[in-house]
C-alpha cells in the first residue's frame, strides 16, 4: 500500500470519527432539547386548572424553553446517584409544592450554568395504597426499580404511613415525597431538600411563594450548587469538616 492510500485511509477514519462524534452530539442535544420542551408543558398546561382531589386551583408556573431538566426513570436515577457531580430532581406538574419548587431551581441553575438537571417523575413507578373498609389495601406495585430506589434512598427516607380517620396504618415502606432535590458528589449524597420554605399564617400551598420566601429557597439551592459543584470544582476545603 502506497503513502497515498494510507493518507487517504487515515483521512476517511478521522473523517468517520468526526461524522460519529458529531450525530452522537446532535442525538443528546435533541434528547435534552425535547425533554425541555416536554417538561415545560407538564408544568405549564396545569397552570389556572382546577385540581380535582380537592377542588383547588393551580397557581401559575412559567418554565423557560431552555430549561437544563433531563428526564430519567428510577433505574437511570440510580445511575444517577452515581455520578461524580450531579442534580436530581423528584417532582411532579401536578404538586403544588413542585410548582412552587421548580421556577426557583431552575434560576439558580441558570445563574450557576448548570445545563443538567436530573428530573425523575415516579407517577407511573410508585406503590400505592388506599383504606378500603377499615382495612389497607396495595391498590398498586411500584416497579423494581422504584423499590432499589427505596433501598437505596433508604437512610434518607421515613416510613410510610396513611391514616384514615383515628387511625393510622404502617404501609411497610418508605416514602419519597416531593419536591425532593438531593445533590450528589463524588457518587454519595451531600445535599437533599424536601418541600420548599415554611408557609405563612393562612398561606396555601397554591398561592405563590412571597420574595422572602424565594429568597430563602435560592440560598438553599445555591448551598446544594456550592457543595456540589464550586468546592468538587476548586477544591475548597471546609475549615472544621477537612477536605473531601
Amino acid at each position: 500500500m502506497n503513502n497515498h492510500k494510507k493518507i487517504r485511509m487515515i483521512l476517511y477514519g478521522l473523517i468517520g470519527v468526526i461524522f460519529l462524534g458529531g450525530l452522537l452530539f446532535f442525538v443528546s442535544q435533541n434528547k435534552e432539547s425535547k425533554d425541555a420542551l416536554k417538561f415545560k408543558k407538564e408544568y405549564e398546561e396545569l397552570n389556572g386548572t382546577i385540581r380535582e382531589s380537592d377542588g383547588a386551583k393551580y397557581n401559575e408556573v412559567e418554565i423557560p424553553k431552555d430549561n437544563p431538566m433531563v428526564y430519567v426513570d428510577c433505574e437511570q436515577a440510580l445511575e444517577v446517584l452515581e455520578k461524580e457531580n450531579a442534580l436530581l430532581y423528584v417532582g411532579a406538574g401536578w404538586c403544588p409544592w413542585c410548582r412552587n419548587a421548580v421556577p426557583v431551581l431552575i434560576e439558580v441553575a441558570k445563574k450557576n450554568d448548570i445545563d443538567t438537571i436530573y428530573y425523575l417523575n415516579l407517577d407511573d413507578e410508585k406503590s400505592n395504597f388506599e383504606v378500603q373498609d377499615g382495612k389497607l389495601v396495595k391498590t398498586v406495585n411500584g416497579s423494581n426499580g422504584y423499590y432499589q430506589l427505596l433501598e437505596k434512598l433508604e437512610e434518607h427516607l421515613t416510613d410510610y404511613k396513611i391514616t384514615s380517620g383515628e387511625e393510622t396504618f404502617e404501609t411497610g415502606e418508605k416514602r419519597i415525597y416531593m419536591p425532593y432535590v438531593l445533590g450528589i458528589r463524588n457518587k454519595k449524597i451531600v445535599k437533599e431538600h424536601v418541600g420548599t420554605v415554611s408557609l405563612e399564617e393562612e398561606q396555601t400551598k397554591y398561592q405563590q411563594l412571597t420574595e422572602e420566601q424565594r429568597k430563602k429557597l435560592v440560598e438553599i439551592y445555591q448551598e446544594m450548587v456550592d457543595t456540589v459543584y464550586r468546592k468538587a470544582a476548586y477544591n475548597i476545603c471546609d475549615f472544621e469538616k477537612g477536605c473531601e
